[in-house]
């Protein structure tokens, strides 16, 4: 009981030091003495439960009584799965839910297990798990076991792992050959044999998985970044990488209005060598190029050019931020060719207007609609040539509503200077309503005559 209660209590402290302290170290020892003494008491009852207390009575015969055992926990070992369930999610909440959803499942099944003994003992004919159990546990075990040798694997040096794993599998394999030729080994021996290798395991899969994974083995050069823009912020400002290599920053809008990450040489922000289009939230985006030579660069959202930051590259090697990164250039071609493809569709737009529809200008300058109110034939089919002139992304949600609600045509915000063509058909004649989604001050109304 001395064993079971230390267990408990460590437990109690390894999920108070998670929710208060949230330290991997003090997380790790108080998980490690939780198991250990679990795995003690567990141990001490399974190996002396049979036996028996003999008291000799004056001149009778000697009474025999067996040991009180019924407070104690039975041979099913539930109680070691419920305090591993615990202890992986109380693991979970600090490392990943990974091993939230492995401590629930093993919870379920302990508790399952638990009801079935607890059943059998009511009936007083126990219930025959074995064909429902063996494959489970030893599906749980092989994969237990897989993923916290992984860890260990992935946590020390390349070479020294092979020799681990090597060690690994010929005491696996010895094992095997010494239970295979003596079939009659005790079951106290087993049950201590894995109660020391579940502890050694644990331990040791949870320490390598505090330690992490060796640099060397990850894809892609360094560990992404994250950058969050919420309420019109960048919550952190600060972006890392090392010349010349790939970097990756993992961009979450958390907002309901669009945010991009434009890098830039200058902390005036004219002079970009990376950038995305703005992009309403909630979503993310994975912003990959390759890092300048060492040096402080800058990055700022277009749309809200307030949300500022800082990107510092270290280290030697890379080149200039106007070569870092094939995007920009590619972005900027491509630009190129929306903008003449732009140019070159209002004559067809004006020739298809001939033959039946209406067409209409509209020009956005300096956050607004220089045209508030235009003119379109009804039930045709109409085109509306918008010319974006700011440096921010502006475009058209024709609606049936004044409210914006009823969506009749609209195309994604597209960053200035450019143009583009709405072609719709009109309904009957009444009225109209346009809006920019990332400006909604910026509002007209359409006659349809």
């Amino acid at each position: 009981m001395v064993f079971l209660r230390t267990a408990g209590l460590a437990a109690l402290l390894c999920v108070l030091y998670i929710a208060f302290a949230n330290e991997r170290t003090g997380f790790i020892l108080l998980g490690g003495l939780s198991l250990a003494s679990l795995a003690a008491g567990v141990t001490v009852v399974l190996a002396y439960r049979e036996d028996l207390v003999i008291e000799a009575a004056p001149e009778e015969a000697p009474t025999v009584r067996a040991v009180r055992w019924s407070p104690l926990p039975v041979e099913s070992g539930t109680p070691f799965a419920g305090a591993a369930a615990i202890v992986l999610i109380a693991a979970g909440l600090l490392y990943g839910v990974s091993l939230i959803v492995f401590g629930v499942i093993i919870g379920l099944l302990a508790v399952i297990v638990l009801t079935a003994v607890a059943a059998g003992e009511h009936r007083r004919r126990p219930v025959n798990m074995l064909p429902f159990t063996i494959p489970i546990v030893a599906f749980a075990v092989i994969g237990t076991f897989m993923f916290l040798m992984s860890r260990m694997l992935l946590a020390v040096n390349h070479n020294v792992s092979v020799i681990v794993a090597v060690g690994v599998a010929i005491l696996i394999l010895s094992g095997g050959f010494l239970i295979a030729n003596r079939p009659q080994v005790p079951t106290r021996t087993l049950v201590r044999a894995g109660a020391v290798l579940a502890i050694l395991f644990g331990a040791g899969g949870l320490a390598a998985y505090g330690v992490g994974q060796r640099p060397e083995e990850r894809k892609a050069g360094p560990p992404p970044e994250t950058v969050v823009a919420k309420n019109i912020a960048f919550v952190n400002k600060q972006v890392t990488g090392e010349a010349g290599k790939p970097v990756t920053v993992t961009f979450k809008n958390e907002d309901s209005v669009p945010h991009n990450m434009d890098f830039t040489v200058d902390q005036a922000g004219t002079q970009s060598f990376y950038k995305q289009d703005p992009l309403p939230g909630p979503i993310n985006s994975q912003y990959q190029f390759p890092a300048p030579k060492a040096g402080t660069y800058y990055f700022h959202c277009d749309v809200h050019p307030n949300m500022t930051g800082t990107f510092t590259v270290t280290g030697a090697g890379g080149g200039e931020p106007g070569q870092a990164g094939a995007s920009p250039s590619t972005t900027a071609a491509n630009t190129s060719e929306t903008t003449a493809a732009a140019k070159s569709t209002p004559t067809t737009a004006k020739a298809a207007a001939g033959a039946g529809g209406t067409s209409a200008n509209l020009v956005a300058q300096n956050i607004d609609y220089q045209q508030k109110t235009l003119t379109l034939k009804a039930n045709s089919p109409v085109v509306i040539h918008f010319d974006n002139k700011d440096s921010v992304p502006h475009n058209v949600d024709i609606t049936t509503d004044e409210g914006g609600n009823n969506t009749l045509y609209k195309q994604d915000p597209a960053t200035g200077p450019t143009q583009a063509d709405y072609k719709f058909s009109t309904p009957a004649p009444g009225k109209l309503y346009f809006h920019c989604d990332v400006h909604p001050n910026m509002k007209g109304t359409i006659n349809v005559q």
